[in-house]
């Protein structure tokens, strides 16, 4: 009788622990079921491109360090009190909201960064504060497996791609090696160098960086030595990839032109690359030298007892699920329901464009594929207008997107025509009146390249609006996938070369010629 007294209520506890673990991972079951139906697209363009894009080739080591440190770190979570904290619902709103609007701007980096913030709502609500102060670290360093958008990606590339070539110009002179610079190209003797955008050291610098990061956890202890570390690893790249421009500069002029590209170049890439590496080792042993690591490993936190272990499992994390579980629902609800509904307007295709416009005579010309890459692949024409007259011409480029959702968007000539070796040297924003009076902002640059001037105009265009800035029109592309269900747009470019000693505002005069008859023509072949 005794006995059964005591069996009972170990059974019952049983049972109740065996209850709280079905519900639990439910919860969990339920939670994740989400989560992949909002971002399993996202997760594989991401991974996609991790493989398609040199640049970012590094992120599949990011995740898998990530859980290595999470796994080396379990007995400290262990012993972390867990005290679920409502707050973390705040970050979750926001995670959601930023997922919307990247998937309705077209914006990849938003889309990818938003289930960063989910994560850390997530532990924050069921976990709390102090928990994910004990896995920042990992959480943070999965910053580093986002791709970074192009507009930013951009604005790095092309100064790197000229630090690159004015570093390396002065080191080929040192040896007597004569070299002229013009922009990011190096003409040589026996023959011109390029920097392209897969020379300007991005690729090298986004990789050491984080390989700084992880070498610094894992060798050192001192937090100001590690971030000496991830500082040093930025000017190491910097002059690693511009000793690559210099040694691929050498191997052309005294040795065989085609080795300075193909299987040659690639290898001289890998193994400055290691270079680099090991200039960092250096560096580390360089302060471990001078400053030598005295002190002690911080002691661990003591385990706390089973009762503040528990709090996902206590009845309150139901409510907070079923909160998440609404959001995430409705959220991914309303994503489905407007991809099904985007509008692709009707118009003329662009090859339609009149060979004869005002007296001025076309001619097509062709991207090779390279280009086309860069740009997303757009539906084009790129095509020579001459005045049989006078003899000028104009070179008119349009790429229409039809839809942005694969995140394919027109890629700005502020960069392009600096990456083939032309140099801005007046930029301004102007008005262009049409021919009903009203105006709209364009670019007008001034670009040289030896003793040759161009006027180029460019503007973007999309629903029946007309701006300057790519941040605008990224801006609008929000605004409109919401209200009209819309993502198409495109680029509108002009350029005329420039007589010797004409002004720009000359060479507008001429460009309009032909513009101010082809800017009433646009609304057939781009919508309004």
């Amino acid at each position: 009788m005794g006995n059964s007294v005591q069996v009972a209520p170990l059974a019952a506890a049983r049972e109740g622990r065996r209850t709280v673990s079905v519900l639990l991972a439910l919860q969990c079951g339920a939670l994740l079921g989400l989560i992949g139906w909002l971002y399993h697209s996202i997760l594989y363009g991401m991974v996609t491109q991790w493989g398609k894009d040199l640049n970012f080739q590094h992120c599949y080591f990011v995740p898998a360090f990530s859980l290595y440190v999470l796994w080396q770190s379990r007995q400290r979570l262990r012993a972390t009190r867990i005290k679920p904290a409502w707050s973390g619902l705040i970050l979750v709103v926001g995670a959601l909201i930023l997922l919307v609007l990247g998937v309705l701007g077209i914006e990849l980096f938003t889309e990818r960064f938003s289930l960063l913030f989910l994560l850390a709502g997530l532990i924050i609500l069921f976990f709390g504060w102090e928990f994910f102060r004990a896995v920042f670290f990992p959480w943070a360093f999965l910053f580093l497996m986002i791709p970074l958008p192009k507009l930013i990606l951009q604005e790095f590339t092309f100064p790197l791609q000229i630090l690159a070539s004015k570093i390396a110009t002065v080191m080929l002179r040192i040896v007597n090696v004569p070299v002229f610079r013009e922009g990011n190209r190096l003409d040589l003797a026996r023959m011109p160098l390029d920097v392209a955008e897969a020379c300007s050291g991005i690729r090298s610098l986004l990789s050491l960086i984080t390989l700084a990061i992880i070498y610094g956890y894992l060798m050192e202890r001192r937090k100001w030595v590690r971030v000496v570390l991830v500082s040093a690893a930025v000017p190491i790249a910097v002059f690693a990839n511009s000793f690559r421009i210099f040694v691929t500069g050498l191997v052309v002029q005294y040795w065989d032109p085609d080795k300075g590209e193909g299987f040659y170049h690639e290898f001289q890439g890998w193994l400055i690359f290691i270079v680099s590496l090991a200039l960092l080792f250096a560096l580390h042993s360089l302060i471990g030298l001078i400053w030598r690591d005295r002190g002690k490993g911080s002691p661990s936190t003591p385990p706390t007892s089973a009762e503040t272990r528990v709090g996902f499992a206590f009845p309150g994390s139901y409510s907070r699920c079923v909160a998440v579980a609404v959001l995430m629902a409705a959220t991914g609800t309303y994503l489905w329901a407007h991809a099904q509904d985007e509008v692709l307007p009707t118009r003329q295709p662009l090859s339609t464009l009149p060979l004869d416009i005002n007296g001025w005579k076309g001619t097509d010309g062709q991207l090779d594929q390279q280009s086309l890459d860069i740009l997303g692949n757009p539906e084009y024409v790129l095509r020579d207008y001459a005045d049989p007259k006078t003899e000028s011409w104009i070179d008119l480029f349009i790429a229409y997107y039809p839809t942005q959702k694969a995140g394919e968007t027109p890629h700005t000539p502020a960069h392009c025509l600096p990456g083939a070796g032309w140099i801005p040297t007046q930029r301004h924003v102007i008005s262009l009146t049409r021919s009903d009076g009203s105006s709209f902002p364009v670019n007008r640059y001034v670009i040289a390249k030896g003793g040759e001037r161009h006027l180029v105009l460019y503007w973007f265009q999309a629903q029946g609006r007309e701006v300057a800035s790519e941040y605008k029109l990224k801006y609008y592309l929000v605004s409109n996938s919401i209200r009209l269900h819309r993502s198409d747009g495109a680029l509108i470019r002009l350029i005329t070369p420039m007589e010797h000693g004409e002004s720009a505002d000359a060479a507008q005069a001429r460009l309009m010629q032909l513009g101010g008859h082809l800017l009433p023509m646009l609304d057939s072949y781009i919508p309004r």
